[in-house]
């Protein structure tokens, strides 16, 4: 496998994953939305990795909901790593504006590698894909659980991500010449490449400029982008992860432990930052007026804890800690002058 097919590539995930599969001497073939975006990822990669590398790099433009254009993007390719998903900052105006074009975005990649004989692929998913719906009290879970629609805590963005890792697996026994491995990132911190900051470093930006009274008492595990990039890769080339779904975790931190996180590195922002967890009353008031908040209410005093066994195991990937993402954010914020 030589020319790797990448969809979403100017996201913050797919522009760690481009620089790494240029890093490890693959050519690119990524999708992007729009021209300015392209301009954009080859100003990243050009600055990280210099002119050579922009040289393995071709963009197309495709739209996840339209099916114009993916299969004569991926000519030529050997091996697809669908990436590209939209992930919001708040909640949608309807929820089928997250789940079709998570889902029409698989149809649209599998079909069209399939018209091209491409039989390998890596899917992006989501710890969202795991770690919900289950029997109240569970909190602990790995790669044999799946998201629970029919249960609690289930949001728009949940459900494309479950609805669209339902598909893969789908379109994976129906087509068993397809060798699919999965990858469910948890919360993703790390690096910054560009002012683009994405609804992950967006968090870490708000805590940073003081717009939070307080913390929710609300938990997730982290992982380091720079992790979730090496285990699409690493999938790839192990034939051992056809077939598998992999929890991309580090260790799980509630949002106080996030907060402190950030004060330890950057302790003059402390009237800022503010660790403090706030009264779940408050939350629900709060949230009446801020739709982003509506998207944790039911989900507060919940910390999900998600084994990452098995991808140390077969992706050979010892994780960044949790603490170290966050300081890279936060650090990577300070330097793009966003604080």
């Amino acid at each position: 496998m030589k020319n790797i097919f990448i969809s979403g590539a100017s996201g913050f995930i797919g522009t760690h994953i481009i620089i790494e599969g240029l890093k490890r001497g693959y050519t690119i073939t990524g999708t992007t939305r729009s021209m300015h975006k392209e301009g954009v990822l080859r100003e990243i990669v050009s600055a990280h990795l210099g002119e050579e590398a922009l040289s393995r790099l071709i963009i197309y433009y495709c739209d996840l909901n339209s099916p114009d254009g993916w299969a004569d993007a991926m000519k030529g390719c050997d091996a697809v790593l669908h990436v590209a998903s939209p992930f919001p900052m708040g909640l949608p105006k309807h929820e089928d504006d997250l789940i079709l074009p998570a889902r029409n975005g698989v149809k649209h990649v599998f079909e069209a590698a399939l018209k091209n004989n491409i039989h390998r692929i890596v899917q992006t998913s989501s710890i969202a894909a795991i770690m919900y719906g289950h029997e109240k009290g569970k909190t602990t879970f790995d790669e044999h659980d799946f998201t629970n629609l029919e249960g609690g805590m289930i949001t728009p963005y949940t459900k494309s991500k479950t609805l669209a890792e339902q598909d893969v697996w789908k379109y994976a026994k129906q087509h068993p010449e397809l060798k699919v491995s999965v990858i469910n990132p948890g919360f993703v911190l790390g690096p910054l490449l560009n002012k683009e900051i994405g609804t992950s470093g967006d968090v870490i930006l708000k805590l940073m400029k003081g717009e939070f009274p307080g913390v929710p008492k609300l938990g997730f595990p982290i992982v380091d982008v720079r992790d979730v990039a090496a285990a699409h890769y690493n999938a790839l080339e192990n034939d051992l992860s056809i077939g598998q779904r992999y929890a991309t975790v580090s260790e799980s931190f509630w949002f106080k432990e996030i907060a402190k996180a950030i004060l330890d590195a950057y302790p003059t922002y402390n009237k800022k930052v503010k660790a403090k967890e706030l009264p779940n009353w408050f939350l629900k008031l709060f949230s009446l007026f801020d739709k982003p908040t509506r998207m944790i209410i039911d989900e507060l005093g919940f910390c999900a804890v998600i084994s990452n066994q098995k991808m140390k195991t077969d992706l050979k990937i010892n994780p960044i800690s949790s603490k170290d993402a966050i300081q890279a954010t936060a650090t990577s914020l300070v330097e793009l002058k966003l604080v």
